[in-house]
């Protein structure tokens, strides 16, 4: 007899390759059958991952090689309400090439003022652009369009008006003629969100408008273009602090646009956390597949030991054979991971504002990779175990593995392998803790609904049995310990939880926007409206308007310097209210608290105050900030820093969409400060042409005023609600779908058990009618377990978004709530009978003579 061994003498032509590679190279000869589930888990999560991690390293190098260009200079300098004076330009010139511009919003209205529209205005200089260039339809030079009282236009605005090239248009004070139509503005990035089509002029043509008056909304961008890029540091250095103390924000190309690089690190975090929960998830479908190929290897293996093999090269043949099956799925995962996104991006290139290379990228390939062999891993070597549990004696009796925990080598593995996995999503992702708690949420989202699959089989065994014979049937079946019900929770608990918790968040969202919000919001804010003509403004409305409300409150922009002695540079605020250190904030003051604040801390100062500047915060982001009563609050407006002490702290309901300020300062703060006036009309009629006729009027006599319909603001604001909502759910997708291939597998391994079930029915009289009726039904029955659990959960989830991070009221979709129950049971219908009518078509005459 020959006996096997680790220490066996090898050939000479077998020397090169260890014994249990050879073996498990020999056994995969036999195919793949049982490992198709296993392959596609693994698969699909590692190209999510890797098509992620592509396209942000894509991005983030686009954005590092093309910051020039979506900044429009190696840096910008920028203040708002005011051009920089002579001794500031002076300061910034020497320091390489400069373009000025100014950027603003404002109402292009058509020379019979019968239609008009907001638009974001920018004015430029003959240096602009510094880098790239400004593409028109139909060829030309920007600096052609834009002489004398010229204007390039969005296309988007033309079809609005109904502008032709050559047709005039209204700027303020100024007729501006359309003069081409701009095809590709290679710096539109850098200013932010859009809220208008944009209208490109000369500075001389703006001030032909009369936008540019002192307290005007408008922002001086100073750009350079340095010799070297260390020149950017160098002015950092030498006039970062002096520009800052005048008002001065300064960016360079490393961020050309507003949170641009913290929003694709962010974006890339939850994608790639998406595709590490469809990984998770399809673990359960390789854990599944290995615990079937060790039951299908129990006589080789036993065959094996039987011959003198040693339990370390069983396991280590096992292991290989495995890994390698598992490296054939990170493979496939790899290639459609790099190859999708370089298609699609390739397709997509004019449509992106600057060029990306898309290629392999080995760091998105190797983590992409790390992440399915950790999860293989995870999942695998606990199954694997069971297979020291295999004796030699097995050959003489037909036994099974049974169930037991495997040595211990293994379940340390298994754990250490799943450490890794988590250590990996935290160490690279943009938000650690966040990454910690969403795995942490998933692997109690997996622990949990294995137990609600034991509960659904212990309440299905211990239930008593109905006159139906189709549910009796399907009870039997859902309570036996070997049941689909446990494997049917977990592969589709946590894809229906997340689902579910998306479209509630979604749809409560959406109603709030769509409903409650447009009833209490007033329906138009004007903007820039001269304190001096406020009166004659107000008479405007109340002519055009009879019975409207017209709130108004002064306003200008400033922005945060030091909060109690701290520069805000050195801060370190929560996420939740860094965004009121930076850029600009709308400044008032009011010598009343308003009607719907409540002061909760320090009190309010006399209506004749006249001591030192006070200002009231924000209840929820002083204490954020970690301001007290008596802190000194600093900001810079009008290139002055103004310091004044924190008064109070006062409630604000920012759902009200009414006018409403982060800070209030007592009136001798701002008083004598060029501002304008910030009105919001509260207006019962509806009708568009009531409408209309307000915002003509208001444009006619007001040209420098810029009207905003809040419900045109409202619906754009859902449309992105959507869209996020919507790119949220296909990547939660992700997680659906893994669980829809373990549903898959398991229902498949499970087929020849119905056979044989379905076979002694058939023997005892069971027609082909009643046997599918006792699968239907425990198909119903099993999803409607699962997907009851799964939305309860999505729903407290779901409120616990909305109400805590919000701050608005669940409102309960009923679709949205169900559609976990209807998803679970059209894929338990679908997979469940697939299996049943195939079953169905054994003969039990044939399996009963082969017995």
């Amino acid at each position: 007899m020959t006996v096997i061994t680790d220490t066996a003498a090898p050939s000479r032509a077998r020397g090169v390759t260890p014994l249990p590679l050879r073996l498990a190279v020999r056994d995969l000869r036999g195919g793949l059958t049982g490992f198709y589930v296993f392959i596609a888990c693994i698969a699909l999560g590692v190209a999510a991952i890797a098509a992620v991690r592509t396209v942000a390293g894509a991005l983030e190098a686009g954005v590092a090689r093309g910051g020039r260009i979506l900044l429009g200079g190696d840096l910008d300098a920028s203040v708002i309400h005011r051009r920089a004076t002579n001794e500031e330009r002076a300061l910034i010139a020497p320091w390489g090439d400069m373009s000025e511009t100014a950027t603003l919003r404002g109402m292009a209205r058509t020379t019979d003022g019968a239609r008009q529209a907001l638009v974001d205005i920018k004015a430029v200089d003959g240096a602009y652009p510094l880098y790239g260039q400004v593409e028109l339809e139909g060829g030309g030079r920007l600096a052609d369009a834009i002489a004398g009282a010229g204007a390039a236009i969005d296309a988007g605005l033309a079809a609005q008006l109904g502008l032709t090239l050559g047709e005039t248009i209204a700027l303020g004070q100024a007729r501006v003629a359309v003069s081409a139509i701009i095809s590709r503005e290679p710096d539109r990035i850098a200013g932010g969100p859009a809220f208008g089509p944009r209208v490109l002029i000369s500075n001389e043509t703006l001030r032909k408008t009369e936008l540019d008056e002192p307290g005007s909304l408008i922002r001086w961008h100073y750009k350079l273009r340095m010799a070297d890029d260390r020149s950017v540091e160098a002015f950092r250095a030498a006039l970062g602090m002096r520009l800052g103390e005048t008002g001065f924000s300064i960016r360079d190309s490393s961020d050309p646009s507003p949170g641009l690089r913290r929003n694709v690190e962010r974006l890339t975090s939850f994608l790639t956390l998406a595709g590490l929960a469809a990984l998770l998830t399809g673990g359960v479908g390789v854990a599944n597949a290995v615990s079937a190929f060790i039951e299908r290897k129990r006589r080789s293996i036993a065959i094996y030991k039987a011959l003198g093999a040693s339990a370390r090269l069983v396991n280590q043949t096992m292991l290989i054979e495995v890994l390698l099956i598992a490296a054939l799925g990170v493979a496939i995962g790899l290639a459609i991971g790099v190859g999708a996104p370089i298609a699609a991006l390739q397709a997509a290139a004019p449509l992106l504002p600057f060029r990306l290379d898309v290629g392999f990228d080995p760091s998105a390939a190797l983590l992409a990779a790390a992440y399915g062999f950790l999860t293989a891993l995870a999942f695998m070597l606990w199954p694997l175990g069971r297979a020291n549990g295999v004796k030699a004696a097995e050959l003489l009796r037909g036994g099974s593995a049974g169930r037991f925990l495997p040595p211990r080598a293994f379940l340390i593995g298994s754990g250490l392998s799943a450490a890794a996995l988590v250590a990996a999503a935290v160490a690279f992702s943009s938000d650690p803790w966040i990454a910690l708690w969403a795995c942490v949420a998933l692997a109690g989202l997996f622990v949990l609904f294995l137990g609600v699959g034991e509960a659904l089989r212990r309440l299905a065994a211990r239930a008593p049995r109905p006159r139906s014979h189709a549910v009796a049937l399907a009870l039997r079946s859902l309570g036996r310990p070997g049941g689909l019900t446990r494997q049917a929770a977990v592969s589709l608990g946590s894809g229906l939880t997340l689902l579910t918790a998306i479209a509630l968040v979604g749809a409560s969202l959406t109603a709030d926007l769509n409903g409650q919000l447009p009833e209490k919001a007033p329906s138009h804010f004007f903007v820039g409206v001269p304190k001096n003509e406020y009166d004659r403004f107000a008479a405007v409305i109340a002519a055009q308007a009879p019975g409207a409300k017209l709130s108004q409150a002064p306003m200008l922009r400033g922005r945060m310097v030091s909060l109690a002695g701290v520069p805000v540079d050195q801060i370190k605020a929560p996420e939740s209210a860094e965004w009121v250190l930076k850029g600009d904030r709308g400044l008032t003051f009011e010598a009343a608290p308003p009607k719907d604040s409540q002061i909760v801390e320090g009190a309010w100062w006399p209506k004749d105050y006249a001591g030192e500047p006070l200002v009231s915060f924000e209840v929820e982001l002083a204490r954020a900030l970690g301001l007290k009563i008596g802190d000194a609050v600093t900001v810079n407006v009008l290139g002055r820093n103004i310091t004044a002490r924190l008064a109070n702290m006062r409630t604000v309901k920012w759902e009200s969409l009414d006018i409403n300020f982060v800070m209030i300062f007592s009136p001798n703060t701002l008083a004598a400060a060029p501002y304008s006036i910030l009105a919001t009309l509260d207006w019962d009629e509806r009708s568009p042409e009531a409408q209309a006729a307000v915002v003509n009027a208001v444009a006619r006599d007001f040209p420098g005023v810029t009207a905003v319909r809040v419900a045109d603001v409202l619906a754009a604001l859902s449309g992105v609600v959507s869209r996020v909502l919507l790119a949220i759910q296909a990547a939660g997708g992700l997680t659906m779908a893994a669980g829809v291939l373990v549903l898959a597998g398991a229902l498949a391994a499970a087929q020849e058990r119905r056979v044989y079930d379905a076979v002694i029915f058939k023997t005892l009289g069971a027609t082909r009618g009643r046997i599918l009726a006792a699968y239907a039904a425990e198909q119903i029955l099993l999803a409607l377990g699962v997907g009851v659990v799964a939305s309860l959960l999505g729903l407290a989830a779901a409120y616990a978004i909305v109400t805590q991070l919000f701050g608005t009221p669940l409102h309960i979709s009923v679709w949205a709530l169900l559609q976990a129950v209807a998803i679970t049971t059209s894929l338990m219908l679908v997979f469940g009978l697939a299996v049943a009518f195939r079953v169905l078509r054994t003969r039990a005459a044939g399996r009963l003579r082969s017995g």
